[in-house]
This record gives C-alpha cells, structure tokens and sequence, in this order.
C-alpha cells in the first residue's frame, strides 16, 4: 500500500469564534484559489464557539483532507491564542493568515506566493478592499505608481516611518516565511489586545527584506454595520487589553535604533478611540493610565482631533478632555459619518 505524502506550499490560519454567517465564505475563498487548493493546508482553531461553527467546518474536513480543526475547549476571549496554535499546526513554508468573516480574492495567493519567492522577502503586503456593507472601498496603503516596493525596514527612518502605520499591522493579506516566525520566536500575546501589532513589529524589525504590492488588492475586509470584533465592542476591559498590548510592543522597540514616534501616535489614536466610547465611571479611571503611559514621551500627533484630546489629557484638564471625548462617541458611533471618514481617509492617499 502506498502512502503519498504532500508537501504543502502555504498554512492558512483562520481563528474562530461564532462565526456561522461568514465562515462558509471565508473557507470557500480558499478552496478557490488559482493557486491551487491541493498545495494549501487550511488550519482552523475554533475558540470554543457556542453557534454552528463547527459544524460547518467539520463538513468541509470530511471533504478535504487538507482541512485541520483545532478545538479549544475553553475561549480564550482575544485572538492571539488561536493565531498562535495555528502557527504550532503549520507544516509549511509560508504562512497566511484569514479572519473568519473576510475572503481572499481568486488569485491572492498565487501573487503572494510569487512574490515572496522571487523576492526572497521575510514577509509581503498587499492592499486591500474595505467592503463598507456592499461598497467597495480601495484601501490605498502606499500612495505610488509602483506596483512592488521592497527594502530593509531598519534600513532608515523613512522607510521604517513608512511601514509603522496601524492599517498595515493586522496578520491577514501578508504572506509570512515560517522560518522568519520560528527563528524568531514570534507569536501573538494571548493576554492582551494589540497583539497584531506586536506580532507586526517582531516579525518587522526581524526581516531583512520586507516587499509590498501597493496596487495588488487581494483581501477584502468586510465591515458590516453589525459586525463586532474584540476592538469594537468598548468597554474598560477593551481599554485594559489594548493599553497592555500597546506596553508589550513598546518594549519590544525600545531597543530599535530609530523613531517610534508612527508607532505611539497611531495606537494613542486607537486607545482614545476605545477610551471614548467608555461610559463616565470608566472613563475618569482610564484617563489617568492614559495619562500615565505618556507622561514621559513625546509624542507627535498629526491627527488634530486626536491631538486636542491627547493634550488635554496631558495638561490633565480631565474634566474638558472626557466632555470632547464625549462628542467624539456621537461622531464615531454614527455608521453613515464612519463611513464616510472611512472613504475619505484612504482616498486622499490615491
């Protein structure tokens, strides 16, 4: 009897939670590649769902031999550990990584694996479509003509600058060396938010060579108006994690010879995001760890509406810094005017 064993080109990792609407498309997206399916080991880490999840998935391990489920017997409440056991799982050389309601457009994997062979990078970028509930909405990372870009990150503080901004660090639409995550001893925080971000900025200041494809639009985010991801259900607890995992990567590059000023303004961005959508009582005790996480920097805010709150907060005007943050909730919370910033933040870099 003869055994044939498969060596599989790319890992996809899909974490799951409750995902019963969604993952049918996400695992499709896959099944379809033009790359070919038969050289794709699809690896999906159920976080203890409570809906149909596994069911489905299990109908599509019956099939496909190239279907793993990994269960979690308890949730782990955050991201990280799931994308990490995956990473335990992978039996290839590259590594991708999918959320369960977002899909991969047919030939994402067949440009990203090319890519990064004939680059010999540690990891790619690609762009990607925002799906605002059915409009599609071109994410313009790298405002270029160009259609490959690749260099040292470290190489100077442009380039370094150019690759530390908060739309590029989430895992999915990169494709990833596993020796560049194993030889490094990279993994996602399991007890903390932001934990794409550390797990960005490890993979990034261990790369030697990093490539990004800025008019190759192969993943598409969906943000559905009822869609609820770990950051955007706010509370203190959201508050707590993400500041944590913002302390976690600020150590980590703290010993990078360069600027992390891109770093700090954009998480300081996304922290009072979360801190405004607290209700009072939570409020008055974050702003004081806001307060204290940056008593010491100097940050430099470009965005002005960030900016006016982040120095209230320092001059410890709390009292005025909670009533604007207040207003920035009415703003943040109506769907039409998020959509609209949303539109308008990544046409202007066209």
């Amino acid at each position: 009897m003869w055994c044939i064993i498969i060596n599989y080109k790319i890992s996809v990792i899909i974490p799951v939670y409750n995902a019963e609407n969604d993952i049918s498309f996400a695992i499709d997206s896959i099944i379809n590649q033009t790359f070919g399916f038969d050289y794709i080991e699809l690896i999906l880490v159920d976080d203890a769902s409570t809906d149909l999840s596994k069911e489905i998935i299990n109908q599509y391990v019956e099939k496909y031999d190239n279907i793993k489920l990994i269960e979690l017997k308890q949730n782990s409440g955050l991201p990280g550990k799931p994308r990490s056991l995956g990473i335990d799982y992978a039996t290839s050389d590259y590594i991708i990584f999918l959320d369960s309601d977002d899909t991969y457009q047919k030939n994402a994997f067949e440009i990203l694996y090319d890519t990064i062979k004939e680059e010999n990078s540690d990891f790619v970028i690609s762009s990607h479509y925002i799906n605002l509930d059915g409009d599609m909405v071109k994410a313009n990372l790298f405002p270029t003509n160009e259609q490959l870009i690749s260099f040292n990150p470290l190489e100077s503080q442009e380039k370094f600058d150019k690759l530390s901004y908060n739309h590029l660090v989430a895992p999915w639409g990169k494709i990833f060396k596993k020796n560049l995550i194993i030889n490094n001893n990279i993994s996602f925080p399991d007890d903390s938010l932001c934990e794409d971000t550390y797990f960005y900025f490890k993979c990034l200041i261990n790369s030697k060579k990093v490539s990004i494809l800025p008019k190759n639009y192969l993943y598409i985010y969906n943000t559905f108006e009822d869609k609820k991801t770990a950051i955007h259900g706010h509370d203190l607890e959201k508050f707590n994690n993400f500041l944590k995992g913002m302390e976690y990567t600020y150590e980590l590059l703290d010993n990078v010879n360069l600027s992390i000023n891109v770093f700090l303004a954009e998480n300081i961005g996304s922290l009072l995001l979360i801190f405004s959508n607290l209700d009072k009582k939570e409020k008055k005790e974050a702003i004081l760890k806001i307060y204290d996480f940056e008593k010491d920097l100097d940050i430099q805010i470009p965005r002005k509406e960030i900016s006016i709150l982040n120095n209230l907060i320092l001059k410890k005007d709390f009292k005025k810094a909670i009533f604007i943050s207040n207003l920035y909730s009415l703003f943040y919370n109506n769907i039409l005017i998020k959509n609209i910033y949303r539109k308008f933040n990544n046409n202007k870099n066209s």
